[in-house]
């Protein structure tokens, strides 16, 4: 089971996602978010792990191929949301469809059928002069574009990450800038990690993309914003307890930002 977010936000985009995978006997951690090693791309798996391993490796042929563009496929590395949508679908869906078609089973599956334990749905978010790009790649083949939300969810309780993300709305009254988008996204999953009766858990793993490229935040980064996180709910409930004029003096309509005292 995972929980896996995109978010858009003024500055970059990112994806978040917890690290617990599980099998019929154990659990481990595991990394859910990725990055292309030269592209503006990052990008997140929620369902099987072959599927996903699949793809990654078809992925990981676009790296191959940068800066060689007589090379096939061509980088990802577009100007136009048209053109990686065409060239993440001639990747990303071939690849769906082979692992489906070459599925074992004791009784052959029906003609269009997906196998339960191969359904897979992927996030795909890029940024390209100073624009976002924000695709869904879902269990049955369909390609959407999230980019007027800004803000997807996928996994078995990714609907518990779209109530999160729903209670915070009142924070996007503007895009967020990046620092942070962060804070929301490690919030959502950190939340669901705790409300969820079993299958995710943490720690929150993040990759972010902007202008300076794509990452995958490092241990130390995703302490800060665990802190940032934690100062932000005690503001909120220090609110919780003001009287209505000091309330009206106190608000700011943002998040609180990383290292404010």
């Amino acid at each position: 089971m995972t929980v896996a977010i995109g978010l858009v936000c003024c500055d970059g985009a990112l994806v978040a996602a917890d690290s617990m995978a599980t099998d019929p006997m154990t659990a481990h951690a595991i990394q859910k978010v990725h990055t292309l090693d030269s592209c503006p791309i990052v990008w997140t798996a929620a369902g099987s792990v072959y599927v996903v391993e699949e793809v990654e490796i078809k992925l990981g042929d676009f790296t191959k191929a940068h800066g060689e563009l007589k090379q096939e496929p061509v980088c990802l590395c577009v100007d136009s949301a048209v053109k990686l949508r065409e060239r993440l679908k001639a990747a990303i869906l071939p690849t769906m469809q082979a692992c489906c078609q070459g599925a074992l089973c004791a009784t052959p599956f029906e003609a269009g059928a997906i196998p339960k334990d191969l359904e897979t749905q992927f996030l795909v978010l890029g940024w390209v002069n100073g624009k976002p790009m924000f695709l869904e790649f879902d269990e049955i083949g369909q390609v959407n574009s999230h980019l007027d939300s800004g803000f997807y969810a996928i996994g078995l309780v990714g609907p518990f990450a779209m109530v999160a993300q729903g209670l915070m709305a009142h924070y996007f009254r503007k895009p967020l800038p990046l620092n942070q988008g962060k804070l929301v996204a490690y919030r959502t999953i950190s939340t669901v990690c705790e409300i969820a009766p079993s299958g995710v858990g943490p720690p929150v793993r993040m990759a972010v993309v902007d202008a300076n490229g794509a990452q995958v935040l490092g241990e130390d980064e995703i302490s800060e914003i665990e802190t940032g996180v934690e100062r932000w709910k005690t503001l909120e409930a220090e609110t919780l307890t003001m009287g209505a004029v000091d309330a009206k003096k106190e608000a700011r309509g943002d998040l609180p930002t990383l290292g404010q005292s």
